[in-house]
């Protein structure tokens, strides 16, 4: 049996988390969209898949005992790294303790926070919703990616799950280096590459009602 996982709209519109399947025939990712789309009444086009927490291709081969997780559109090491999905404020001053050590003479950081108006329509709260564990392994992979370029450097990496307003911190972004200019484009490129591979989803609330955030696509889709 597989289990299958859904997030945001998808859960929504199917109604539950997860589910079993039996293994289709063929053995495909593509071949269980097509059972999951007749069950539910789903349409996965434009999704994007994860098999055991890692990206796939939809033509990708799966196994009894593989989890199979369905994933819209996309609008968390080292002891010198630390990566979380969590519900709790996020906060500088505790990246900046992590971050400031002697073999490190510059540090950098971003701190993306809750619009208020956005597209002209004020804003009331914006509901996030993460795949704890894939996105943690995202934001490690997108790490050893900036290591590859720079070097030595220390990352620190949180992207809050929950209902937030207004001026609150969603996402938080810190980088450690010897050298002032890696700090800089690591910290810009983990933004660029994060904001269109991690697994979080935005449910906006404002002066129109609920609606998703529309997402990014970076990886292969159904």
């Amino acid at each position: 049996m597989l289990t299958v996982v859904f997030f945001a709209r998808l859960k929504r519109e199917a109604g539950l988390e997860q589910a079993e399947f039996p293994l289709p025939r063929p053995a495909t990712v593509r071949a269980l969209a097509a059972e999951v789309e007749a069950r539910y009444a789903l349409s996965l086009r434009g999704c994007m898949v994860a098999v055991n927490e890692q990206y796939a291709d939809p033509d990708q081969a799966i196994a009894d005992g593989d989890e199979v997780a369905f994933l819209p559109p996309v609008a968390g090491g080292a002891d010198s790294d630390f990566f979380q999905v969590t519900a709790a404020e996020l906060r500088l001053e505790t990246a900046s303790a992590f971050l400031v050590r002697p073999e490190y003479g510059a540090q950098a950081y971003f701190v993306g926070t809750v619009r208020s108006p956005n597209l002209g329509r004020v804003v009331e709260y914006i509901e996030y919703e993460g795949y704890p564990g894939m996105a943690e392994r995202v934001m490690r992979e997108a790490a050893a990616l900036a290591r590859a370029k720079h070097g030595i450097l220390g990352v620190y990496v949180q992207h809050r799950t929950g209902r937030l307003t207004p001026g609150e911190a969603s996402i938080l972004i810190g980088v450690g280096s010897p050298h002032r200019r890696a700090a800089l484009e690591t910290c810009d490129f983990l933004i660029e590459h994060l904001k269109l591979a991690l697994p979080v989803w935005k449910l906006e609330g404002d002066e129109d009602g609920e609606h998703w955030v529309r997402g990014q696509t970076g990886s292969e889709t159904l």
